[in-house]
């Protein structure tokens, strides 16, 4: 009977230690699992840390692109202002010019214009010379219709303007026609005293034409 109960007991132990054996495998195989899911949750947890970090460091390299882009397009605003002035004051000048040579260019003619009238008293008949005045105040009103037609239509009051002297030019000569025709004595002094008018008008006219594109400028 002790055999027996021995060898029962032999058998218990033998029994618990395999249970032992087994339960150490399964605490070794979860530990395992446990560990392996630590290693994954610190690999996904440094990679977020490194993504985070990217993202930073893009971010920042980003905020720096911005400010450079800022930057350049402040200094191609500047560029485009400094153009536009440029162009804008090439145009004033060049218009400046184009009226100051044009009232140049209509004092020479008229003044021309008279000084012939001057010398024709003297070298040409006084029947011719009665009909080139006639001829000259008929032509001088002509030009002046065209010119205020042409000021009607592209509605420009300095063609207007013109106009207006050509008229003063005609009614002139018609002063001039009257007073040679009934011989008077002035007629040299209102001659000359016309020339020097006119001139001294477009004189005046220039000058003021330019004091106000240089006030405009400066506005």
């Amino acid at each position: 009977m002790k055999k027996v109960k021995d060898s029962e007991e032999v058998k218990d132990i033998k029994k618990s230690e395999d249970n032992t054996k087994n339960n150490d495998k399964e605490v070794k195989t979860k530990s395992q699992k446990i560990k392996k899911e630590v290693d994954k949750e610190e690999k996904k947890v440094s990679k977020l840390g490194k993504e985070t970090n990217e993202k930073e460091d893009k971010d920042l390299l980003n905020e720096e692109d911005i400010e450079i882009n800022h930057e350049k397009l402040e200094k191609i605003k500047d560029e485009i202002k400094n153009t536009k002035k440029e162009r804008k004051e090439k145009i004033k000048n060049s218009s400046l010019r184009k009226k100051l040579v044009r009232n140049f260019l209509i004092s020479i003619l008229i003044t021309i214009y008279f000084l012939f009238i001057d010398l024709g008293i003297n070298s040409i008949p006084i029947t011719v010379y009665v009909l080139d005045l006639k001829t000259f105040a008929v032509f001088i009103a002509i030009i002046a219709i065209v010119i205020f037609e042409k000021a009607y239509k592209k509605d420009a009051n300095y063609i207007a303007i013109h106009g207006i002297e050509m008229v003063v030019v005609g009614i002139s000569t018609l002063l001039l026609l009257q007073l040679y025709s009934t011989g008077n004595e002035y007629f040299n002094y209102v001659l000359l005293a016309i020339t020097l008018g006119m001139i001294a008008y477009y004189l005046i006219k220039c000058l003021i034409i330019y004091i106000r594109d240089k006030i405009k400028g400066k506005l």
